[in-house]
């Protein structure tokens, strides 16, 4: 399994040098480039499942007076509560976990550690040497780059938001990520700025089917 996993981990890390070359050496051209390359390819299982937990999240909160009275008539008997609570959901059909979901989380967070792995060893094997922009050291944080990754990523979050999603839960992925791209790198800060990018189209991809959904529901 060890083996396997390196195999998997130096796919991304000859992908990433293969674009490297390709862009003349220049790295920072390269981190861009497979950082969208592999959110798009992404893309329609993110949507998908994007769609399925907030379809998901509105059947339960259907359900919330009525778990609201579970709760307050067992609530000396937690495990009464619990059995009345499973029991409200069969009754509705609904999971109180999609499966589903969890599935396709999981499945996208090996990719994701394969290009977070592939730009750090990239940025190592060239400390120092590679520049973008006004950001004189990829391996090296900036803090330009860092407002980069909190406004794209920002965007991100407000156009996949519904309407009962409170604020802090908006700005929260924004603040994270712009610490983390000013604690690691400005390399890596340009992943996450392309994911930021992504996300933003998934958000208004996700915006538009559930639109067409709801005119086909009336």
């Amino acid at each position: 399994m060890t083996a396997i996993w390196a195999m998997f981990l130096e796919v991304f890390q000859v992908g990433l040098f293969g674009l490297t070359q390709f862009y003349g050496g220049h790295l920072a051209s390269a981190i861009v480039a497979f950082s969208l390359l592999a959110r798009l390819v992404l893309l329609p299982l993110t949507v998908r499942m994007t769609l399925r937990a907030r379809d998901h999240a509105r059947r339960v909160k259907v359900l919330k007076p009525e778990l609201a009275r579970v709760r307050e008539r067992w609530k000396e008997n937690p495990e009464r509560r619990m059995r009345e609570t499973l029991a409200v959901y069969e009754r509705r059909g609904i999971r109180p976990v999609d499966t589903g979901i969890l599935k396709g989380s999981l499945l996208q967070t090996p990719i994701f550690i394969g290009l977070y792995n592939a730009v750090r060893g990239a940025l190592s094997a060239q400390s120092g040497q590679q520049s973008f922009l006004w950001a004189s050291n990829l391996a090296r944080p900036d803090i330009g780059i860092a407002m980069i990754v909190f406004g794209l990523v920002g965007l991100s979050s407000l156009s996949g938001a519904s309407q009962s999603q409170p604020g802090w839960t908006l700005a929260l992925p924004a603040v994270i990520s712009a610490v983390m791209s000013m604690t690691l790198s400005a390399g890596f800060g340009l992943y996450l700025a392309a994911n930021g990018a992504v996300g933003t189209l998934q958000g208004l991809m996700v915006r538009r089917a559930e639109a067409r959904s709801l005119g086909h529901a009336v």
